[in-house]
């Protein structure tokens, strides 16, 4: 129940809804709603609060926003409580239509599906390195989700809206999930975490942290989309990368 309240909300996001009906409206919302601003409500992509089954998967990854695209089978306002339910939760897999297929390419509103997403092919490979087999699953291995929570492109109206998305919903989304390792990628959303939970900025990978009744470890990482080393081999010590594994085991 607290899943299904909470996803309905970020979806229908009052911010969201304000922005849209009053694009002068003085939110910090605005600038990231208006880059939709071309279409009409129903048709407008809903806020994304995560993607995958959060409350079972042991690997969360955060970063800062999600990408948009017009031509992706995406919810958009009109859709049913229970259409969305089934899209964010089993976008990987196990939904009414096969969202995503191997994890990275996402089905297209004429019936095809996309390239391979460098984004969703990157967290899988990261799974990978920490669960220490291939046959991870997308969806039940891991999640996603975002410190803002709507779309747009190259973080438009990310910095604007930022401080309000996650007082309104992080600490919520985290909560909820089931996440013992949350891997946070890029700068963006590496400040926000690190400031929320006081954690060093010198720092790889926290110590412990209890958040929902439940022991966390955050570990930071580039973007994926970074000019520079992005693995856990590459980016921390040996001794940091072992100490994730142990936890998840």
């Amino acid at each position: 129940m607290l899943e299904r309240t909470l996803l309905s909300e970020i979806v229908h996001c009052p911010h969201a809804r304000e922005c849209r009906e009053d694009p002068d409206a003085k939110n910090p919302c605005r600038k990231i709603v208006n880059y939709q601003s071309q279409l009409k409500l129903e048709k407008f992509q809903v806020p994304e609060p995560w993607s995958g089954q959060i409350e079972q998967a042991p690997i969360l990854f955060l970063s800062s926003n999600p990408s948009i695209g017009s031509d992706e089978d995406y919810p958009t306002w009109d859709w049913s409580h229970s259409e969305v339910h089934d899209y964010f939760n089993y976008r990987f897999g196990g939904g009414r239509k096969q969202w995503i297929i191997d994890g990275k390419k996402s089905l297209l509103l004429d019936g095809k599906y996309s390239g391979s997403t460098q984004f969703w092919a990157s967290v899988r490979q990261r799974a990978i390195e920490l669960l220490e087999r291939e046959n991870v699953s997308p969806g039940t291995d891991y999640a996603l989700t975002e410190i803002v929570h709507c779309k747009s492109h190259a973080e438009i109206g990310v910095e604007q809206s930022q401080e309000q998305c996650v007082q309104t919903y992080l600490l919520r989304v985290l909560e909820l999930a089931s996440a013992k390792v949350i891997v946070v990628l890029g700068a963006r959303a590496r400040q926000v975490i690190q400031s929320q939970f006081n954690i060093s900025t010198k720092n790889s990978i926290s110590e412990s942290i209890e958040i929902g009744n439940r022991e966390r470890l955050f570990a930071f990482l580039p973007h994926p989309n970074a000019h520079s080393y992005r693995s856990f081999a590459k980016c921390l010590q040996s001794d940091e990368l072992e100490k994730l594994r142990a936890f998840l085991r």
